[in-house]
């Protein structure tokens, strides 16, 4: 088997999908992103870490005017992953959904025709499952399975989910799946619902099976841990405090059924162990993008995040940096700002990993990543499939 395999990253952003595909051992033909901050991030990262991409595969363009123009040839590619813009399906946009401009399925499918890889990996927000939505869902997976099936000019979703159906084309299929996971479960110091579509192309053997990777980590064990056995507090050195509101029932079943067989959701103390404490307006010497930001304070529906507890979602806001889910929220109810470089770590970016433009611009390349170690598990999973072909 290859050392690596091959892949196109579209809507790279500031390359979380990326980094986890590569470190499961995908070698990138590609990278697209139209932001200039994102590419920029891209570009930096490239320079600083030659191993993880060529900075001349960055392509800062819109993923449609990249394809028009890609020498990339059809079946060299192995793996096509993505994020497409998601603003039009999430609760913080304004759900217009297909009618929305900013809607990239239409390019990543337009991608998948292109190519025709193996492999297909997109990842997007849980608001593609609403009641609302389920149907141009279902139409994007119908898409998926048979992307040679092509939508003609002006013609509405609707008649296209139509021919979709009632065709039955004999080349270039795919089986789908579709997974809606919770990070936290797998390990992210952050409570992030997302939903992944994976395509796996029908020459692929059936008898090599895909298998979603298996959630690792609970809520219940880190409850167990906090508040049965205190094992949690312990580990980092300090005294259990009062038990908050709202978790004795849970903790009374737990001391009668035992800790569940599974790692303990992480938190944000368990995240940001051994960086130092930022100081507001002062950048830190000892870790890039690490500088503390004054004017924390809890407003409407915004009271941050427990210190002891997931992240709430790291959003990239819909104007700037998104206040109450980047902040975190201390035992004796004082608040401060997270640091680009906690936000990056709740993200699961290695610290060495820097974000050289304004905060804003950082958080919001953060916010929109696909996190590191989440790509990285399903992709790995997804090697393993081309691992085991003749």
């Amino acid at each position: 088997m290859p050392d690596t395999y091959s892949s196109i990253e579209l809507f790279a952003g500031g390359g979380g999908m990326a980094l986890g595909n590569r470190r499961a051992g995908f070698e990138h033909l590609a990278l697209v992103e139209w932001n200039v901050n994102a590419a920029k991030i891209l570009r930096h990262n490239a320079k600083l870490h030659p191993h993880l991409w060529n900075e001349d595969r960055v392509h800062e363009q819109d993923v449609r005017t990249w394809l028009s123009e890609t020498e990339i040839e059809a079946r060299t590619v192995d793996l096509v992953a993505g994020g497409p813009p998601c603003q039009p399906f999430s609760l913080a946009g304004v759900h217009a959904g297909d009618m929305d401009h900013r809607n990239m399925f239409p390019a990543a499918f337009d991608a998948v025709r292109k190519f025709q890889p193996k492999l297909v990996l997109f990842e997007n927000v849980p608001g593609l499952t609403r009641p609302s939505f389920a149907p141009y869902f279902q139409y994007i997976k119908d898409q998926l399975a048979k992307p040679t099936v092509e939508p003609k000019a002006d013609e509405i979703w609707l008649a296209h989910h139509d021919r979709i159906r009632k065709a039955r084309p004999r080349k270039l299929l795919y089986r789908v799946h579709e997974l809606l996971i919770e990070a936290a479960d797998y390990g992210l110091p952050q409570t992030r619902r997302r939903v992944i579509l994976v395509g796996i192309r029908s020459d692929i053997p059936d008898a090599v099976r895909w298998t979603p990777p298996k959630p690792s980590h609970s809520r219940d064990a880190l409850l167990y841990d906090q508040w049965v056995s205190g094992d949690y507090w312990t580990e980092h050195g300090i005294p259990m405090p009062e038990r908050p509101d709202g978790v004795e029932q849970r903790v009374r079943a737990l001391k009668d059924s035992g800790r569940p067989d599974f790692q303990r959701w992480q938190t944000i103390r368990d995240c940001l162990k051994g960086l130092p404490e930022p100081i507001n307006r002062m950048p830190s010497e000892a870790v890039s993008n690490h500088e503390g930001i004054p004017g924390a304070r809890v407003y409407a529906k915004h009271s941050g995040s427990p210190f002891d507890w997931p992240a709430k979602t790291i959003k990239a806001g819909v104007h700037g940096v998104s206040g109450g889910e980047a902040m975190i929220r201390f035992d004796d109810g004082s608040l401060r700002y997270f640091t680009v470089r906690e936000s990056a770590r709740m993200q699961g970016f290695d610290d060495t990993y820097e974000f050289p433009v304004a905060r804003s611009r950082s958080m919001g390349a953060i916010g929109n990543a696909v996190a590191v170690p989440v790509a990285e598990m399903l992709t790995r999973s997804l090697r393993a499939l081309l691992d085991a072909m003749p």
